[in-house]
This record gives structure tokens, C-alpha cells and sequence, in this order.
């Protein structure tokens, strides 16, 4: 009974300890013209942090990846291209790398300037010290700056198993945005659920180690897809940041979908604990535990 009492008392204790994340991210980062005037459109993306303490500085970094069109199963490179100004208007980094400090209960924004041919990717918030909280908001104008449509979304951690909402009844599209910013690829499998959970289509694909990519749904299926609404799960064996954006017909006017975690809240520990051999046997009780909870979750 002790051993039993000891063993969950180390599980509850490393997933406190997982808990306390370091590193945060948005999942998509827009920035540039897309399409040939006049009918191009501008992307702009405003990353909001903020030091919710009353007391200690909080200090670190967003390093920013490029997404590898070209070669989605292959390793992506630092998004240093793209530039940012802050609240005052002042610039804000370089090389693809913001370094922050910011005192307790101070806001800073950082807004990409829009320069050049449109190019995605996504970014890392490493917290040193201190604990951040932040948010993303996607601004899409014409080409003369009137502003179209714009939405925003928290950061997100990367994680195994999510779900996302899929809504295309009436001719709308949903795209979806993958960041693997692990350092091996990620093996993903896609599947497609309508309302009553019935699998209307599943497919496989690989994201190389740092790479990013974002698609509609209708480019991640082959087969034609019927209009529905549902989610799309995302399985992968290498953690994922994930976000989407559902768009209306004529593709100017979206709003974020945020994804759901499928994993059970016990994973965080798990995922600590299969890196560490030696923690076998309390690797295998996590597991259980964890199916357990979903199973009455």
C-alpha cells in the first residue's frame, strides 16, 4: 500500500513540475503581401505579451521558423527576414530572434512590418525568468492598409493529441497551421470526424524537425470531402503547436478556431517520464492512470 501511495505521490509530483512550462508559442505567424495588386491582400501579425506578476521582471526570447514549402518533410530555418516594431513604434529585434524584458504587470506588443512577399512560419516564446502570458492577432488589409478582418489567439504549448473544429457547411474553409519544434520530424496522422464522430477520411504526412505548414482542410484530403461540421483530429509522435482559422467563402473574413487536447491532463507527465528510462515502472502506472481519466473524462 505504501509502494502504491509513493508511486502516486511521484506522478502527481512530476506533473507539477511539467506544469510549470517555460516554453510557450504561436503556431502561426503571417507576414507579408500575398497575391499581385490590386487584388493582393496584406498579412500583419501583433504578438501581445504581458508579466502577470507583481513582483520580478520577466525576460527571454521569441525565435521565430520559417515554413519549408518546398520540402515539408524536411528541416525548416530561422524566419530572419521578418521585422517587427513595438508598441512605440521603435524596432524590435533582429535575425529572427526578440529578446524581452519585462517588468511586473507591463504589456509589451510587437508588429510585424509586412515587408515583402508573403511568408508564414511560427514562433517560440522561451521564458529565463519569470512567467509570461500572450496572444496572437492576425490582421489581414488591402493594398492601400484599409483593414479587412482580423482575429486573435492565445499562445499555445505543443502537445500529442489534439483535435481541431471543422466547419464547412455553406461554403466555408477552415486552414490549419502545424509548428513541430521538436528536433526530429513528426509523423502525423489526420483524421477527419463529422458530427457523430464517424471517420469521414484519414490520411498520414510528415513535418520535418523545426518546419511549419498551413493548408485548408481540403488540401490535407485527397478524396472530396462532403461539407460538414466536426473536427479533425491530430495525432503525432513528437509534440505539435496548433491553431486554426475558419475563413468565409470568399476567404477574407475568418475567425480562430482554437484546438482541443485530447490527451488526458496526466500526459505531461508521462511524455517526462518516457525520457527517462530509469522511471520505467512509474512511466507504466502514468499510463494507466491516464487512461483511466479519459476514459471518465
Amino acid at each position: 500500500m505504501k509502494r502504491v501511495l509513493l508511486i502516486g505521490l511521484c506522478i502527481l509530483s512530476t506533473a507539477v513540475i511539467c506544469s510549470a512550462q517555460t516554453t510557450q508559442y504561436f503556431p502561426q505567424v503571417a507576414n507579408g503581401v500575398l497575391g499581385i495588386p490590386p487584388a493582393a491582400t496584406v498579412w500583419k501579425t501583433s504578438l501581445f505579451l504581458t508579466n502577470p506578476a507583481a513582483s520580478g521582471t520577466a525576460s527571454g526570447t521569441i525565435t521565430f521558423m520559417k515554413a519549408n514549402v518546398d520540402t515539408p518533410t524536411g528541416a525548416s530555418t530561422a524566419f530572419t527576414e521578418i521585422a517587427f516594431i513595438d508598441q512605440d513604434g521603435i524596432g524590435a529585434g533582429s535575425g529572427g530572434v526578440i529578446t524581452f524584458s519585462i517588468p511586473p504587470g507591463q504589456t509589451r506588443k510587437y508588429t510585424s512590418t509586412a515587408a515583402g512577399v508573403y511568408a508564414g512560419g511560427f514562433g517560440m516564446i522561451v521564458t529565463t525568468a519569470g512567467s509570461v502570458s500572450g496572444s496572437a492577432v492576425f490582421s489581414n488589409h488591402d493594398i492601400s492598409g484599409r483593414l479587412i478582418a482580423e482575429a486573435g489567439v492565445p499562445v499555445t504549448t505543443a502537445v500529442l493529441n489534439q483535435a481541431i473544429f471543422v466547419d464547412t457547411i455553406n461554403s466555408f474553409n477552415v486552414g490549419v497551421a502545424l509548428a513541430n519544434p521538436g528536433t526530429a520530424s513528426a509523423n502525423i496522422t489526420l483524421t477527419l470526424l463529422n458530427s457523430s464522430a464517424a471517420t469521414v477520411a484519414t490520411t498520414t504526412t510528415i513535418l520535418g524537425p523545426g518546419n511549419h505548414t498551413a493548408k485548408f482542410t481540403s488540401q490535407l484530403f485527397t478524396q472530396t470531402i462532403p461539407q460538414l461540421a466536426g473536427t479533425m483530429q491530430v495525432r503525432s509522435n513528437t509534440p505539435l503547436a496548433a491553431l486554426s482559422l475558419r475563413f468565409d467563402p470568399t476567404f477574407t473574413i475568418f475567425t480562430t478556431l482554437p484546438p482541443v487536447t485530447l490527451a488526458s491532463v496526466i500526459n505531461p507527465a508521462v511524455q517526462w517520464l518516457e525520457q527517462r528510462a530509469w522511471l520505467a515502472p512509474l512511466t507504466s502506472v502514468a499510463r494507466l492512470l491516464g487512461a483511466f481519466q479519459v476514459r471518465l473524462g
